[in-house]
C-alpha cells in the first residue's frame, strides 16, 4: 500500500513490489500470494478499510469530549478525522488516484468507509443540539464538514503545511464558527 501511495498503482511495478516484500525482486514470489497486482490493491484496500475504527470509535464513544464548549466538541472531531487521514494517508492516495479505475472498490469505500464514517457524525452532530430543530439536514451538514476537513488534508498533502497560508488550527476554527453559527441561527 506504501508503494501504491507513493507512486500509484500503475507507476508500481511487481519487482518493486517483491523487493519491499523481501522476496526476490522478479521472481514471481508475489504470485504464491496473489493472483495479480490487482488483487493485492484489492486486498490492501479491504484490509485498510476494516481496520480504520478509531474516528469512528472516537466520535461514537465521545465521553472524552463530554464538558467541552460545543466549538471545542467540533474542533476535536474534526482534528480526530484529519489525523485519520493521516494514518491512511496511502489508502488516501491511491483513493484519489487510482481507484477511479476500480469501480468496486470506489463503492467499497464510499459504502464502508464515507457511509459509515458520515453516518456517525450525521448522529453525533444531531446529538450536540436540540434534535428538534428544524431545517438541519443532518446527513448534508455532516457531508460538508467531510468535505472540508478531507479538502485540507488533501492539500495539505499535496503542498504541504499551510497549503491555504492558512494553519490547521485557524482552518478549523474557521469551519467549527460556521457549524456553530448554523445551529444558533435557529
Amino acid at each position: 500500500m506504501r508503494l501504491f501511495g507513493e507512486r500509484g498503482y500503475a507507476a508500481t511495478t511487481v519487482a518493486q513490489i517483491e523487493a519491499e516484500a523481501g522476496l526476490r525482486s522478479g521472481s514471481g514470489g508475489l504470485y504464491r500470494h496473489f493472483t495479480s497486482k490487482r488483487e493485492l490493491l484489492e486486498t490492501g484496500v479491504r484490509e485498510q478499510l476494516a481496520s480504520g475504527r478509531s474516528l469512528i470509535s472516537f466520535i461514537g464513544n465521545a465521553e472524552q469530549l463530554v464538558g467541552l464548549s460545543l466549538r471545542d466538541r467540533l474542533v476535536a472531531v474534526a482534528q480526530a478525522g484529519l489525523a485519520r487521514l493521516d494514518e491512511e494517508r496511502d489508502l488516501n492516495r491511491i483513493i484519489l488516484r487510482d481507484l477511479r479505475d476500480f469501480p468496486d472498490l470506489i463503492d467499497a469505500v464510499r459504502e464502508n468507509e464515507m457511509g459509515r464514517i458520515q453516518s456517525v457524525l450525521a448522529g453525533w452532530l444531531r446529538g450536540q443540539v436540540d434534535p428538534e430543530r428544524h431545517g438541519i439536514d443532518w446527513d448534508a451538514l455532516a457531508a460538508v464538514l467531510m468535505g472540508a476537513v478531507s479538502h485540507y488534508w488533501v492539500l495539505r498533502d499535496s503542498m504541504g503545511e499551510r497549503p491555504s497560508g492558512v494553519s490547521e488550527a485557524a482552518y478549523l476554527g474557521a469551519l467549527v464558527d460556521l457549524v456553530v453559527a448554523r445551529f444558533s441561527a435557529e
